[in-house]
C-alpha cells in the first residue's frame, strides 16, 4: 500500500504524490550513471503521471569530496524528494519536464543544506 502525500506549491498548484520504485540507470547526453527515483504525482486532481528524479553518480561524488562522507540511501531519497518539491514550486507543467529533473554535483549541497545533514 503506498502513502500519498499533499504538498501545496509556491505556484498555487495543490499535488498529490506517492514514492514508486527506485531504479539504477544510466541516462545519455552526458548525465552518466545514477538512480531515477520514480514518483507518482497528480495536480490539481487531474490524471496521475511519472516523474524521474536523477540522482547522478557525480553528485554523490562531491558530496563525498566536500564532507568526506557518503550519503546513505535514505539521504540519498531525500536529495530526490527535495529535487521533487523545487520542481513543485517552480515549474507550471511539470508533466512536461518529468525527465529533466535531476540531483548533480552543481545542486546536491544546496538542496540537502535544509536537512542540516552533517
Amino acid at each position: 500500500m503506498r502513502r500519498h502525500k499533499s504538498y501545496t506549491a509556491e505556484t498555487g498548484v495543490f499535488y498529490r504524490y506517492c514514492f514508486d520504485a527506485r531504479r539504477n540507470v544510466v541516462r545519455p547526453a552526458g548525465l552518466g550513471s545514477g538512480s531515477d527515483y520514480i514518483f507518482v504525482v497528480t495536480a490539481d486532481q487531474g490524471a496521475p503521471f511519472a516523474v524521474r528524479i536523477f540522482v547522478s553518480q557525480r553528485a554523490l561524488a562531491a558530496w563525498h569530496a566536500v564532507r568526506h562522507r557518503e550519503l546513505d540511501p535514505s539521504e540519498q531519497y531525500a536529495a530526490a524528494k527535495m529535487r521533487l518539491f523545487r520542481a513543485f514550486d517552480e515549474l507550471e507543467k511539470l508533466a512536461d519536464e518529468s525527465l529533466n529533473l535531476v540531483v548533480d554535483e552543481s545542486n546536491v549541497e544546496e538542496l540537502l543544506d535544509a536537512l542540516d545533514l552533517t
